[in-house]
């Protein structure tokens, strides 16, 4: 109970427990954010009037408040409760205090769903520099940050500076036996993804936006320099079998997890059309699990083709809005079928449908002939398939004309002559 009256008739306002946090959280998880508000704001009332406006103990249903704006999208709101929180965790624990980058990740993801994408880096990078100033530069104890920082580069498609972190990782840590073997996994399949989408970028991908513009690796909260090697793939061949290797001497061999680092193996090389390689470590997969409870792996992945290199083309751009028209989101959506043959390339493809027109169309066709899928497998041999479906959908935006504003009557002159 949040609030009850002591024997003297006195209100006794207890602490915010770990229940109530789960409560909230669910709420905001499950769309009730509203409600979730509503109380949020009467219970820091409930805080702030018993134990004043500065206390610790308010910053825990303040960030829970910045969540439930943030998923109601009131973005600016939810920063400057975020702002709120971290003053007042800075003054109890100093401005250095480790607890207040969860605090920091928030206001990014609040910063990048607004489109300021500088200031969003800019969060992630001082979270890391906290990580290292409470730990040191050589403290595995700052990997966890360092990961963060570098899954935000690779999820704004800047793999050549998120590849500088994951070798750092890799590098420095190489000999401690201490490091949990799957920070050491994360890495080495993270590397392997920055030399993937070096040669294969992802849907969406393009240097020419704010968003995606390469930072240079090397800054104030990270000084250390990294120099990128373009078009040198061997390397994310090499971390992609050390993974397998690592796995192979920790895991079981009919391991899921092994046969999930095997699978990123194997699609590397049909990638790089290295299809001898590619055939062999798919056919290891299919075998080694062939009359085990674990083929369900391979009838989920290799029974059927599947897109490893799709690069969809995006719809249209949302328009500005102006003062004569309005523009409201629309679903459009594109079906093909097509043949995937054994390399996993793609031939005879045929539109099926398309909405609203032919609107890209061409540019999806072209996708197509792009695409790259790892192929159907029977008894452990790839073969072709005829006849499989693919879907685009896509956001495009109807303009129609704003309602011209209804004009005030002028009552001025009518009110004069009256009161003459």
């Amino acid at each position: 109970m949040a609030v009850a009256a002591t024997s003297q008739g006195q209100v006794r306002v207890s602490q915010f427990s770990g229940a109530e946090q789960r409560t909230f959280e669910e709420m905001i998880a499950v769309g009730e954010a509203a409600s979730a508000l509503a109380q949020l704001d009467s219970r820091i009332a409930q805080i702030t009037e018993a134990r004043g406006r500065d206390t610790d103990e308010i910053v825990g249903p303040l960030i829970l408040k910045g969540n439930a704006l943030h998923e109601l999208g009131y973005y600016d709101a939810a920063l400057n409760t975020y702002d709120d929180a971290r003053a007042i965790r800075r003054r109890h624990h100093g401005l250095h205090d480790l607890q207040q980058v969860g605090i920091l990740y928030s206001e990014a993801e609040t910063y990048y769903a607004q489109k300021q994408y500088h200031a969003a880096n800019d969060r992630y990078e001082y979270a890391f520099s906290l990580y290292r100033r409470n730990y040191g530069s050589e403290s595995p104890a700052i990997l966890p940050g360092l990961y963060r920082l570098a899954d935000w580069y690779m999820d704004t498609h800047n793999f050549f500076t998120a590849r500088g972190l994951y070798e750092l990782a890799l590098d420095k840590w190489a000999d401690d036996d201490s490091i949990d073997p799957q920070s050491r996994a994360k890495a080495l399949s993270s590397l392997a993804d920055t030399y993937r989408y070096e040669a294969f970028p992802p849907t969406g991908f393009t240097w020419k936006t704010e968003k995606f513009t390469p930072r240079p690796y090397g800054s104030i909260n990270h000084p250390e320099q990294y120099y990128a090697e373009l078009n040198d793939y061997v390397k994310g061949e090499e971390a992609l079998l050390e993974l397998v290797k690592m796995y192979m001497a920790r895991e079981p061999q009919t391991s899921l997890t092994l046969a999930d680092a095997k699978l990123q193996l194997g699609d590397w090389y049909l990638l790089f059309e290295q299809y001898k390689k590619a055939n062999i470590v798919y056919g290891d997969i299919w075998h080694t699990l062939s009359g085990t409870d674990q083929f369900s792996f391979v009838e989920e992945n290799m029974m059927s083709p599947h897109a490893i290199h799709a690069p969809l083309p995006n719809g249209p751009d949302q328009p500005d809005e102006d003062s004569t028209r309005i523009y409201t989101e629309q679903e459009g959506k594109i079906e093909f079928e097509l043949t995937v043959t054994e390399k996993g390339l793609t031939k005879n493809i045929r539109k099926i449908s398309s909405f609203p027109g032919n609107m890209l169309t061409r540019e999806t066709k072209q996708a197509i002939e792009d695409s790259l899928y790892r192929p159907k497998f029977v008894d452990g041999v790839a073969v072709a398939t005829e006849q499989v479906p693919f879907s685009h959908t896509f956001s495009y935006y109807r303009s129609e004309r704003r309602p011209a504003a209804k004009r005030t009557p002028n009552t001025s002159n009518a009110t004069s002559h009256q009161a003459n």
